[in-house]
């Protein structure tokens, strides 16, 4: 394999880690630190509060991911070495699962919660979270393997 097909792998590899350790540090952040503060404001307030906080966490959130998206797709056009295949192709996976949870599952419950303060309804947002936290933590470990033994 040609040296600049090596760096544009290496890079790529570096950027999608780059981008999963950024979402995994602003999922970590949403449920170990903005979620639970939600239980402390007024249900009077809630709604509005919400509204705001879940506004501006989307602009993060979702830049970032189309970020993320982005380096797996150019990742997934590079010719890989036949050992790294599956590796990848798990990060992908988890990737897609991360992906399908933030707008299938997470996103629709923060519209209904952005409406009045549910404690049940926040539970599952907080629990689908978790979801995601573990599976973008699980995808910046694999993509670690794979950049420093692979």
């Amino acid at each position: 394999m040609n040296s600049s097909i090596s760096f544009l792998i290496s890079a790529a590899l570096v950027g999608n880690l780059c981008a999963s350790v950024f979402m995994t540090g602003i999922i970590f952040f949403i449920q170990i630190v903005q979620y639970p503060l939600l239980h402390n404001i007024s249900t009077f307030d809630f709604s509005c509060y919400f509204k705001k906080s879940n506004y501006r966490i989307s602009w993060i959130v979702y830049s970032a991911l189309v970020i993320e998206i982005g380096f797996a797709i150019g990742l997934s056009f590079l010719p890989v070495r036949a050992v790294m295949q599956v590796p990848i192709l798990i990060t992908y996976m988890l990737l897609a699962a991360a992906t399908l949870n933030t707008f299938l599952i997470q996103a629709p419950m923060t519209q209904r919660l952005q409406l009045a303060f549910d404690r049940e309804l926040l539970s599952k947002v907080m629990f689908f979270n978790g979801v995601r936290l573990v599976t973008w933590t699980l995808r910046t470990i694999l993509l670690c393997w794979i950049i420093l033994f692979l």
